[in-house]
């Protein structure tokens, strides 16, 4: 399988991710974190909720990427705005990063038949 590369946080990270379970992954994953996002605001104290907060969003990044990534991405300490920027790049990375690497490819297979379409003529 591909690995696609993309950026998080201004570092490159690679996935499998226009694998299907992949896929699911990332969007079952966000739905995921969100709730975890959500029922942190429940927490006794500020700061144990803003590290579920962190953690469910370190979390997601971890199961798509991998942990070693995650790190990479996040560094050794992080801080709740910094995870929710990544969030929102996750958000949007299909969007922006994935797909238009889909639309390029087949621009391209569309061209080659187009080319083998005209030879064969």
């Amino acid at each position: 399988m591909q690995m696609i590369t993309v950026k998080l946080l201004g570092k490159e990270v690679q996935a499998e991710l226009l694998n299907p379970d992949v896929t699911k992954s990332y969007e079952d994953g966000f739905n995921r974190c969100i709730e975890r996002i959500s029922a942190a605001t429940d927490a006794e104290t500020g700061s144990q909720g803003i590290r579920e907060q962190c953690q469910a969003v370190i979390d997601y990044v971890s199961d798509i990427f991998g942990e070693e990534a995650a790190r990479d991405v996040f560094g050794e300490q992080t801080d709740l705005l910094t995870c929710m920027d990544a969030l929102e790049q996750m958000l949007d990375m299909y969007e922006e990063q994935v797909n238009p690497i889909i639309k390029e490819k087949t621009k391209i297979l569309k061209e080659k038949l187009k080319q083998k379409g005209t030879s064969d003529a």
